[in-house]
């Protein structure tokens, strides 16, 4: 074994966040580590990692059978434990290779030996496959590229044990593959790798092995051979999933939205459309699906639709047969259009406000009179959205973003239900959220439309499109190229359209 964990416990004032876990790890072994938000799963590996140094939790760490103490995250690094955290730790304004040997620049005489830096940088470079220049700013790059440079750090250090924290979370699929070689290369060097995920699929994909954690405890690890995805959410969440997603027996109305020949142009590149003549019209009671590759358009329709896209957007759209002008969000949710984006964490929350202040800021005006907010029907309000959408809180008053992140897609959920939105178009609405939630978000949606909203939910999760919808859009290249039902669809019709724009 390369890594040993025996016994880690890990508390904070009042909870018990890691108990009793112990862990073994193999060297050149792809281990993935699954459970709900708030598992224990990041608290764990901060340990291994030096986020959290020796002497702040109970238990012992073994690298190579020999007993470890690190403490803090250099000191596990120079000994080859390295973890590549979610929020990517660089600095934007420095080059790659800077980045590369933050701490250990090559120095000659005194000076730094730039020649050795910019060599060495590019060696590293080419070996994760980052075909850029080392004096490149790390601002200048993608995610997917940063990543390779958090990674081309590891392998200079000599890395043993290479922990990855929900690494795909925002890469697209062409990227993602690329970061699977390369996890493929570093077991054929012996290096064992940590993977954390929600997104299971791609944990059965890679894997050697499956750890599952829930409540701070290990509850089972089992050879990838055994596993599925219902056996992996039952261990997550301590039951039986019979289905994963609600049955669909809703009953569609009457029609609420009708969008006409809706086209969206690129704000830096006139003239070019980033969604082509798009025509559709959705239900009071329908959820529609739309799916798409990344680049489709899926995202700047919605945006186009609620007036937030910086360039021309043209078309018709009515909301029951009225032709409405949406030139603003504001528009949006004044004609009775509400939005959650896909990007949670910059576009949605408000993330040093209180739950309560979060699900109330666009109904404001209707929580009081004369302009003074009445705060005993602000809280009356909101406490009822925390128990009709089961909203793990310790209060109303808790800042929001300490809350998990499918509780806080609740919060938004709560936010959109509180403007009585007719409409309601979700982006990505079970991104970077645990099963548990995902199945939870499932039936709120699939209960808003048995109330009536009608909901265009947009995703790049095709079982979970083809799960929730009553009928599902697939846009290529800007273009809507076909409806489908998914009761009479199987997943390689949907791609293909989504890939080719047709059937082969």
């Amino acid at each position: 074994m390369v890594l040993e964990m025996d016994s880690i416990s890990i508390r904070f004032p009042g909870v018990l966040a890691v108990d009793n876990a112990n862990l073994s790890v193999k060297a050149g072994e792809v281990r993935s580590l699954v459970g709900e938000n708030g598992a224990g799963k990041s608290t764990l590996m901060k340990a291994l990692s030096g986020v959290h140094p020796s002497g702040n939790y109970d238990g012992e760490i073994r690298l190579e059978g020999k007993t470890m103490g690190f403490q803090g995250v250099a000191d596990a690094e120079k000994n080859g434990i390295i973890m590549v955290p979610q929020e990517l730790n660089l600095v934007d304004d420095l080059s790659i290779a800077e980045n590369l040997f933050m701490n250990q620049l090559p120095e000659n005489k005194g000076f730094i030996d730039y020649f050795n830096l910019y060599s060495e940088a590019e060696r590293i470079m080419k070996e994760v496959g980052l075909h850029v220049s080392p004096i490149t700013k790390v601002k200048e790059l993608g995610v997917a590229q940063k990543q390779m440079v958090v990674i081309g750090r590891a392998l200079w250090n000599k890395v043993k044990v290479l922990i990855l924290d929900e690494p795909t979370s925002t890469l697209s699929n062409l990227e993602s593959e690329i970061l699977f070689a390369k996890i493929k290369e570093f077991q054929q060097r012996g290096i064992a790798v940590i993977y954390i995920s929600h997104r299971l699929e791609e944990v059965l994909a890679i894997s050697d092995s499956i750890t599952v954690m829930r409540d701070g405890r290990i509850i089972d690890t089992k050879d990838v051979e055994e596993m599925n995805e219902q056996k992996i959410v039952s261990l997550m969440i301590g039951r039986d999933l019979d289905q994963f997603f609600p049955p669909i027996v809703r009953k569609s109305g009457k029609e609420i939205l009708n969008v006409q020949n809706f086209t969206v142009y690129d704000p830096k590149l006139p003239g070019r459309k980033l969604v082509d003549d798009v025509s559709f019209a959705l239900k009071e009671g329908e959820i529609l699906g739309l799916f798409g590759l990344v680049g489709a358009g899926r995202t700047e329709l919605a945006m186009g639709l609620i007036g937030a896209w910086d360039a021309a957007a043209e078309g018709k759209v009515f909301m029951e047969e009225n032709l409405v002008k949406i030139e603003s969000p504001w528009d949006a949710i004044q004609s009775g259009i509400g939005y959650l984006p896909e990007d949670r964490k910059s576009l949605a929350i408000i993330p040093e406000l209180s739950v309560s202040k979060n699900i109330s800021v666009s109904t404001l005006e209707k929580l009081g009179n004369y302009g003074m907010i009445d705060s005993k029907i602000e809280l009356i309000k909101n406490h009822k959205f925390v128990e009709d959408l089961n909203i793990k809180t310790a209060s109303l008053d808790t800042t929001i973003k300490s809350l998990s992140g499918g509780n806080q897609q609740k919060c938004i959920l709560a936010r959109l239900i509180a403007v009585n939105s007719k409409v309601m178009i979700l982006d990505e609405p079970t991104q970077g959220v645990d099963v548990g939630a995902k199945s939870e978000i499932y039936n709120i949606l699939d209960q808003l439309a048995k109330e009536g909203k009608a909901i265009l939910m947009i995703s790049s999760d095709l079982p979970e499109v083809l799960g929730v919808s009553d009928r599902v859009m697939i846009m290529r290249q800007g273009k809507l190229v076909s409806t489908l039902i998914p009761e009479e669809t199987d997943r390689q019709v949907a791609l293909e359209y989504a890939t080719l724009g047709k059937i082969s």
